[in-house]
């Protein structure tokens, strides 16, 4: 603030705000829970999901299913306003890293939707819907989830390239977080908490490990938000004047 009416006002600070994909990560993890939330230990997953599936109402799978897009468009934006944080010297970087996290957060959205489709599928096996062939159910359920699992895989590689482009920035101070926010690069956090996501015991396991995607994007966005540093007079962002 300028102490002399005659003294060049200085701008604002910035801090980029990523309460999107706070958001969005919560829609998602809402999401995950409608589809998978049950109680139980991680070893245990797969059972209590089946069981979820085979007695949760139908609205219950379609709302689950429903709320991937709307959650991958919040991410889509939260992770645009992470862009945002880079100086700009750096900012091929932002606009390769930003391209990438668009991929990885339109495929979730994406493996949400199918999620439901899946499931929706079991149940018409569980339940002698598919014109009593329940090996020709089986083989469509199997097709469904070898798809969803090449799917999980090829949203993977966007993400972690992603990733790996912001802990780089992140280390040479090319953004507004300071270096220690490097420990939430959710390349980072997939490395650290999924194997104990996986090993969690009841009754928390199963909701750990179902929810596990939203739960480290949740992470990621809640320090990003948290750690930012507004810089005087810097631009609002590399991706500012992107339409």
């Amino acid at each position: 603030m300028s102490k002399h009416p005659n003294d060049p006002v200085q701008p604002p600070r910035r801090r980029p705000a990523v309460g999107m994909g706070i958001l969005g990560a919560l829609l998602l993890f809402a999401g995950d829970m409608l589809l998978l939330g049950h109680w139980g230990a991680a070893a245990d997953f797969r059972a209590g999901m089946l069981e979820l599936v085979r007695s949760a109402p139908v609205e219950r799978i379609w709302a689950g299913g429903l709320l991937g897009p709307v959650a991958g468009a919040l991410l889509v934006a939260g992770f645009w306003q992470v862009c945002q944080g880079v100086k700009v010297p750096a900012g091929w970087a932002a606009r390769a890293m930003f391209g990438l996290f668009l991929l990885f957060a339109v495929g979730l959205a994406a493996i949400h939707s199918v999620w439901a489709v899946f499931e929706l599928l079991i149940r018409s096996c569980v339940d002698g819907a598919a014109g009593g062939a329940p090996a020709a159910c089986q083989a469509q359920a199997d097709a469904v989830q070898a798809y969803m699992r090449v799917s999980l895989l090829g949203l993977a590689v966007p993400g972690a390239v992603g990733s790996v482009i912001l802990a780089v920035l992140v280390l040479r101070g090319r953004t507004q977080w300071p270096r220690w926010a490097v420990l939430a690069n959710p390349l980072l956090l997939v490395a650290l908490l999924l194997p104990a996501f996986a090993a969690a015991p009841a009754p928390i396991g199963a909701v750990l490990l179902g929810g596990s995607a939203s739960i480290l994007l949740l992470v990621f966005f809640v320090v990003a938000q948290g750690s930012a540093r507004g810089v005087r007079g810097e631009p609002a962002g590399v991706l500012a004047g992107v339409p």
